[in-house]
């Protein structure tokens, strides 16, 4: 069906993005599949369809490798972003069989259960450290002091790239994600593309440093990885680093703003996890469900033959699948709008996807979560919010430009 004139849905709207949650749930019980001819795409917005779609082999991340851009009406890749493109084409994100299945088997090798594992530790030394001056001082901006500072150590540990680097990661990352909005200004793409070529070059350079001096760190791993005699090209380790550190930082810095604002306005919430009562692991998976970092991810119609809830989708159409509709439908969460960290069903998100292109990294992302709660837990036993909290301004990649808080 098409979108109705009563139910208006502009992901740029300051309105919406205040709270686009009344919205969202308009959408997923009115119209849960549309066409939106202004964003040309079609939307998902209930928990069983979004998580049918995810798994779903008629849809695909890319549809180059079975249909040009002409063939459906898709403008070609504007040149000015070479850099940016060159950064996703071997991403695990954009990837489709048989390359998606090569490289994964590839990035899975070296990245195992007993290394994501061997880093729960240092993620629990870590959060405590940033945090501890941070207590002393009854105040932080909760993002740029905690969060960004502690996510990006962890991903430097795993990868080994020395943590004198990290703000040049987080200004890279923090450009490049942008490229994933609807509307992208030409100066959000400048910046985004300059960004991809300075992390790819980066990149490189460790490649061939740990080409010369392995250590005991992703990047080696990913450089001396082999599956059945094939090994990650330059390229492909390029924006495998990339994806693992744009997306893994992005993801835990926003659920830690989002799910951290939430228990600052539901104080009682954050008790029960102060108290031991719920635990910080269960504690983060009620963080995703209820603020999702990804409020949006897409596919591509690859067949003729796809339909959802009786609707033909055509061959060459785009959907989207609406994440932060899908987490709050009363099918499968009751009392969907309320934040519940007792929530016996919360893992039951979509916060990480589904398919095969379900998250690689949702093992370490659930440790790094939990370590950043349980931290706080000990050292913030009670907070407040000092002032109103600003928003990105973005929808897609969901989170907070700021919060400061206070211990009370």
């Amino acid at each position: 069906m098409e979108l109705s004139e009563a139910l208006t849905f502009d992901p740029s709207d300051p309105g919406f993005l205040a709270d686009p949650y009344p919205t969202l749930n308009r959408l997923r019980e009115t119209a849960p599949v549309f066409y939106d001819p202004g964003h040309h795409r079609w939307f998902i917005s209930r928990h069983e369809d979004v998580r049918s779609c995810l798994r779903d082999r008629r849809l695909g991340r890319n549809f180059r490798h079975v249909m040009s851009p002409e063939e459906i009406g898709v403008p070609p890749l504007d040149p000015r972003w070479q850099a940016f493109w060159d950064s996703e084409r071997w991403s695990l994100l954009w990837l489709e069989p048989p390359d998606h299945t090569r490289i994964r088997k590839l990035v899975a090798a070296a990245f195992t259960p007993r290394s994501v594992e061997a880093l729960r530790e240092p993620a629990h030394e870590l959060a405590r450290e940033v945090l501890e001056p941070l207590a002393e001082a009854g105040e932080m901006e909760l993002l740029y002091d905690y969060a960004q500072p502690y996510s990006i150590a962890v991903i430097c540990r795993m990868l080994g790239v020395p943590l004198d680097r990290h703000r040049d990661l987080l200004d890279w990352s923090h450009r490049m994600v942008k490229m994933y909005e609807f509307d992208v200004p030409v100066e959000a793409a400048t910046a985004a593309n300059r960004a991809a070529a300075e992390f790819r070059d980066y990149v490189r350079e460790l490649i061939g440093e740990r080409r010369t001096n392995p250590q005991a760190d992703m990047v080696t791993g990913l450089v001396e990885a082999r599956v059945d005699g094939s090994r990650l090209s330059d390229d492909e380790i390029v924006s495998t680093v990339i994806v693992l550190l744009n997306a893994g930082h992005e993801a835990t810095v926003n659920t830690l703003g989002n799910g951290m604002l939430a228990f600052a306005r539901q104080p009682e919430q954050w008790r029960r996890v102060v108290d031991g009562v719920v635990s910080p692991l269960a504690a983060g998976e009620e963080m995703i469900r209820f603020d999702p970092p990804l409020q949006l991810f897409e596919r591509w119609v690859l067949t003729e033959d796809f339909a959802i809830r009786g609707e033909p989708i055509p061959r060459g159409s785009k959907i989207a699948m609406l994440f932060g509709a899908a987490n709050r439908d009363p099918r499968v969460f009751e009392r969907p709008d309320e934040f519940d960290v007792a929530r016996e069903n919360a893992a039951q998100h979509i916060g990480f996807g589904g398919g095969i292109h379900v998250c690689i990294g949702a093992p370490l992302a659930r440790i790094e979560l939990e370590a950043g709660v349980e931290a706080l837990r000990r050292s913030w036993r009670d907070l407040h919010v000092v002032e109103e909290p600003r928003r990105t301004g973005a929808f897609v990649i969901w989170g907070l430009d700021g919060l400061r808080l206070a211990r009370s």
